[in-house]
């Protein structure tokens, strides 16, 4: 009977435990042995601290390439059309470029294992790091592409990396050089036009100059 009350009252806990997941936790071996293919989690803290939670909307950035310019044709690397869990890859159709600053809501938050890349004919996949997959819907589908060619739900395939290559907006990602000098200059701006402060022109200044001498 002890047993059962103990088992009964972990149960609850073990649920908890995988509502919220953090970047640690899918790099920590004694976490994510104990976690399956496609377990879901209502919320994910990503690396550099940006959390996304079911029901967030986040913002569909641009096709990564080391080009500058980006060519109709081209594609996301990091965002497929559709659910795409259980799917062979070899059957994911990837995102076309015009969904480029989309809006989107945040459907589900699942994890899959990391592909083993060894020589190992005996391994357990279970010890192979986590990556985070986020499932989306279209944020207002009367108004937005997405509608007329049916691609309002997408799959981001791996949000760390879809973030580092900027295919999903990060709203609290630093400044780069580029925007830092450019904002400075807006503020000037605004200084001479006696819309902002001497002062706050000053702070701002010494904020910002650190990122531009970079």
């Amino acid at each position: 009977m002890r047993h059962i009350i103990l088992t009964l009252a972990i149960f609850p806990y073990l649920l908890f435990s995988q509502s919220d997941l953090n970047y640690q936790q899918t790099q920590d071996i004694q976490y994510y042995k104990n976690i399956k293919n496609g377990t879901k989690f209502n919320s994910y803290t990503t690396k550099n601290g940006l959390k996304i939670s079911k029901g967030d909307i986040i913002t569909i950035g641009r096709p990564f390439s080391k080009k500058e310019n980006v060519k109709i044709n081209d594609e996301f690397k990091n965002i497929v059309v559709g659910d795409v869990s259980g799917t062979y890859i070899h059957d994911y159709k990837y995102l076309n470029q015009k969904y480029k600053d989309e809006q989107v809501i945040v459907s589900e938050i699942y994890v899959t294992h990391e592909k083993y890349k060894g020589y190992k004919l005996l391994y357990n996949k279970k010890e192979m790091p986590l990556y985070v997959s986020i499932y989306v819907k279209s944020a207002n589908k009367s108004d937005n592409i997405s509608s007329f060619f049916g691609d309002s739900k997408k799959t981001i395939l791996n949000i760390e990396k879809a973030l580092i290559e900027m295919e999903i907006i990060n709203p609290n990602a630093p400044l780069s050089r580029e925007e830092a000098i450019k904002k400075l200059r807006e503020s000037k701006d605004l200084m001479e036009l006696d819309m902002m402060s001497k002062e706050e022109y000053e702070k701002l200044k010494k904020k910002l100059t650190p990122i531009i001498k970079q």
